[in-house]
C-alpha cells in the first residue's frame, strides 16, 4: 500500500527494516546492506515497474502517471497524489468524448488510441 505513492511509499519501506536492523546487530554494515538491497528493491518497484504496470492497465503512459503524481501531490499535497491516477484517468475520458480535446486524451494514453 506505501508503494502507491513512489517516493514516499519507498521511503517508509526502507527506513523501518533499516532502523530495526540497527538495533538487532551490533555494526553498523549490515544496516548499509538493508538500506542498499531494499532502497534499491523499493525504488526498481515503486518508480519503473508499478507505473509500466498500472499505465498498460489504465491505458496510461508511464510519464503521464509520473507527471500527474507530482501536479496533484504539488497542489493537494498526500491526498492529491493518493487520487492523482483516478483523477488523470477521468481526465482522460472526458476528453476523449469531445472532439476538440481528444488531441489531449491521446497525448495521456499509454497507446494512443482511446
Amino acid at each position: 500500500m506505501l508503494n502507491y505513492i513512489p517516493t514516499i511509499g519507498s521511503l517508509l519501506g526502507v527506513i523501518f527494516p533499516a532502523v530495526l536492523s540497527l538495533v538487532q546487530f551490533d555494526s553498523s554494515w549490515q544496516f548499509f546492506v538493508v538500506v542498499l538491497v531494499l532502497g534499491s528493491a523499493q525504488f526498481s518497484i515503486g518508480n519503473i515497474l508499478e507505473p509500466r504496470l498500472m499505465g498498460s492497465s489504465l491505458n496510461l503512459s508511464g510519464l503521464t502517471i509520473m507527471l500527474a503524481l507530482a501536479i496533484w501531490g504539488g497542489i493537494w499535497g498526500i491526498t492529491g497524489m493518493i487520487l492523482s491516477v483516478p483523477i488523470t484517468v477521468v481526465i482522460m475520458i472526458i476528453c476523449a468524448q469531445f472532439p476538440g480535446s481528444r488531441p489531449i486524451a491521446v497525448l495521456l494514453s499509454g497507446k494512443g488510441a482511446v
